[in-house]
């Protein structure tokens, strides 16, 4: 358990920070990170780089994985869990079997990070950029285009915007799981609007793929933890299934580690469809593997605020004047790392914990799913 008073040493302030103490930390386990890094820079100029840390044999039969930062800004409170784990595995209070092998993957979007967006260089979502094989960037939810006025003006600030009005209107009309679906899904037809998936394999997710297929072709059994928050009340973690959320598997995952364990689905939870989601899009690539996907997501504040600052968020960066660096001190982007990395010591102390838990019951879960001999 970490004290509030030192919440301060895992929740950096800006993306170098926090990776240096994630690099500080695997000097402490005696492993040179594998640093990816991509030809994009930050606001400062510096290097942006997906720092990978793996702990174990060097060909696995079991995984676990540990992903953070796939939505930028998120990357504030997951660089703070992952840091703690490495802490925990040096402390020796971290353990797995012999067989099996620890990836704890820092910034899957330093680019996000870096610049305080939720987004990569090319505007797109990384969590809708992982199509699988054959599948092409195009297409957009049915009713997308009845939000697009909506959710992407096309002028920076207005007076009088109504957008809470407009969007209490569009929820009465196609319902709240509705237009949830169609909000988050993931559209491939306007870049310059929200939840943009790209038109292609971006950069950051090619050299991820690659790191992995140097690891999986061993790998039996893995179960793979993406951090992620903005959903679901203040502090709590639901648990999302990806792959397999059949009944049955729902059911020993709620057996194991408890009832915030829900599917994808619009309707049974906070959650909701993805095209292009990271998890589905790499395990699309080794089928033989048995795989447990987890999205850890805390909730932070209610769906329209995020709506709102995501919005607000997008129409500063693409319609304002503002000269590119300065957009990274906009008033919009600080409010948007607020939203997802709340400065509150309660929600820290809430995370830290959850985080540290979810991965000690994902190693526990992993022994019981023991290869069969």
């Amino acid at each position: 358990m970490v004290a509030d008073e030192d919440l301060w040493r895992y929740f950096a302030p800006d993306y170098v920070t926090a990776r240096q103490r994630f690099l500080d930390a695997s000097e402490k386990v005696n492993v040179e990170p594998t640093t990816l890094t991509l030809s994009v820079r930050g606001p400062s100029e510096e290097n942006l780089s997906i720092d990978v840390v793996y702990l174990g044999p060097e060909k696995p039969n079991r995984l676990i994985i540990h992903t953070s930062g796939v939505h930028g800004v998120e990357g504030f409170p997951g660089s703070a869990v992952q840091v703690r784990l490495l802490e925990r595995w040096a402390a020796g209070e971290l353990k797995v079997p012999d067989d099996t092998g620890l990836i704890i993957a820092h910034a899957i979007n330093p680019y996000g990070f870096a610049w305080l967006r939720r987004v990569n260089e090319n505007n797109a979502d990384l969590n809708r950029n992982f199509l699988p094989p054959g599948e092409e960037y195009v297409g957009e939810p049915e009713k997308y285009h009845e939000l697009d006025d909506l959710l992407n003006p096309r002028t920076y600030n207005k007076p009088f915007d109504f957008f809470r009005i407009k969007s209490a209107f569009v929820i009465l009309k196609m319902g709240f799981n509705v237009a949830k679906q169609t909000i988050a899904e993931g559209q491939y037809e306007r870049p310059k609007a929200l939840q943009f998936g790209g038109s292609e394999l971006y950069e950051g997710p090619r050299k991820w793929v690659g790191y992995l297929e140097k690891i999986l072709p061993s790998v039996d059994r893995v179960v793979w933890i993406d951090f992620h928050t903005g959903l679901g009340p203040f502090g709590v973690d639901s648990l999302l299934i990806s792959g397999d959320d059949s009944e049955e598997e729902l059911s020993r995952l709620k057996s194991h580690y408890g009832d915030t364990v829900q599917p994808n689905d619009p309707d049974a939870g906070v959650a909701y469809r993805i095209r292009g989601g990271m998890m589905n899009g790499v395990s699309s690539g080794w089928p033989e593997i048995d795989w447990t996907m987890i999205t850890q997501e805390f909730g932070t504040v209610k769906p329209l605020q995020v709506i709102k600052s995501l919005r607000a968020e997008n129409r500063m960066t693409h319609w304002s004047a503002i000269e590119e660096r300065k957009k990274a001190n906009s008033k919009e982007r600080k409010h948007l790392v607020e939203v997802f990395s709340p400065s509150s010591d309660k929600w820290r102390s809430m995370i830290m914990f959850r985080g540290q838990e979810l991965v000690d019951q994902a190693i526990d879960d992993l022994g019981k799913l023991s290869p069969e001999v």
